[in-house]
């Protein structure tokens, strides 16, 4: 700016020829003559840089898409451009992701979004394989607990909503609801804590043998790896972000409602991005075994030996007492003749081999 003031004084005030004004700041003549016109119109301080933007624009997107595009965002204002063109497609209209993003921006309602390494996603080839379960981190002054269990295949969510505790009978009651409307799934994935947790244990838990009980096989992420849960940790990263507050509200019955509505929302309305944009309620399928009235007794196969384990959480095989774990006792085991030797096996699910029986290491917990 200083250069094309200096110029303009120069032809102006000085008398100096355009010529050698525009030589001297090493500019044509028709930058110069811009210049020095623009001055004298003007004034001096006209010479700033001006703005390139187009005084028309005459492919600029409708008023109507643009209110239209708005009102949704009003009504979704947690969600980005990408979720909200694919919202908007039923009522026939068409925005490219990229144009609403302008159009939010403008209207300052985006963030900048931190960049992040593309995750790897892994997924079961058919809903009901394996289920992902976890409970909600809430204040410690919250007077209850929620659950969450998603389908890995869909990421449908079956259950997200208020418990009275992490106890395994509260989470029984609530998945039994859960399988009767849905079905059983063939595993159930969990961390290492509350009432399914066995750090360092091969003896399945209480709760595990009520699963095993239905054919659900129980799996267990890698210790401080809550990455191995990413889809229900993620999960309840959009439900911190929608519901906010209402996840520890005045009671568990207003909970319970807000936690139902937002999951209808996240199943049946919501985009997903790992769904190509789809809802997961498009993707997901009840499952093939249904659930029992009540829970099976274990059935022994052919050659099986059939020992219930004693309070002492043990049982007796040919003289001599081997340790099965607490959550087994009461319940009827099988050992079966493997190749490394005798193995415990609890409703036709593998476990421990008879000679690791006795190490604290192995079933200290159990």
């Amino acid at each position: 700016m200083d250069q094309r003031r200096k110029l303009a004084l120069e032809v102006i005030e000085q008398g100096m020829s355009l010529s050698e004004a525009c030589r001297r700041a090493g500019v044509t003549r028709k930058t110069g003559r811009k210049w020095v016109v623009r001055a004298r119109e003007s004034g001096l301080e006209a010479l700033c840089e001006l703005s390139r933007a187009p005084r028309r624009m005459p492919v600029r997107t409708d008023v109507a898409i643009e209110q239209a595009l708005l009102a949704k965002k009003a009504a979704h204002p947690k969600w980005g451009p990408r979720k909200l063109v694919v919202l908007m497609e039923p009522d026939g209209i068409k925005l490219p992701v990229r144009t609403a993003e302008r159009i939010l921006a403008r209207h300052g309602l985006t963030c900048p979004q931190p960049e992040t390494q593309p995750p790897q996603n892994f997924e079961r080839e058919s809903c009901g394989a394996l289920l992902q379960m976890d409970f909600k981190g809430l204040p410690k002054s919250t007077p209850f607990e929620i659950l969450t269990v998603l389908d890995d295949h869909s990421r449908f969510g079956l259950g997200f909503g208020p418990v009275p505790d992490k106890s395994g009978a509260s989470v029984k009651a609530f998945l039994w609801e859960l399988f009767k409307q849905h079905g059983l799934p063939d595993s159930m994935l969990m961390d290492n804590g509350d009432c399914w947790g066995a750090l360092t244990s091969r003896a399945p838990t209480a709760f595990e043998a009520w699963l095993m009980k239905l054919g659900i096989k129980p799996i267990h992420g890698r210790i401080s790896h809550p990455q191995t849960q990413g889809k229900v940790e993620r999960f309840h990263r959009t439900a911190k972000i929608e519901l906010a507050d209402k996840l520890f509200g005045p009671d568990i019955d207003t909970t319970r409602k807000d936690c139902r509505e937002f999951l209808n929302i996240y199943n049946w309305i919501r985009p997903h991005d790992s769904l190509a944009m789809a809802t997961p309620g498009s993707r997901y399928t009840a499952f093939p075994r249904a659930r029992p009235d009540e829970v099976p007794e274990p059935e022994p196969q052919p050659g099986d030996v059939t020992r219930k384990v004693r309070l002492n959480a043990c049982v007796c095989f040919k003289g001599r007492d081997y340790k099965v774990g607490r959550g087994l006792i009461g319940e009827r085991v099988q050992i079966r003749e493997q190749e490394f030797g005798p193995r415990l096996f609890f409703a036709n699910f593998p476990l421990a081999y008879l000679a690791e029986t006795n190490s604290d290491r192995v079933f200290r917990n159990g």
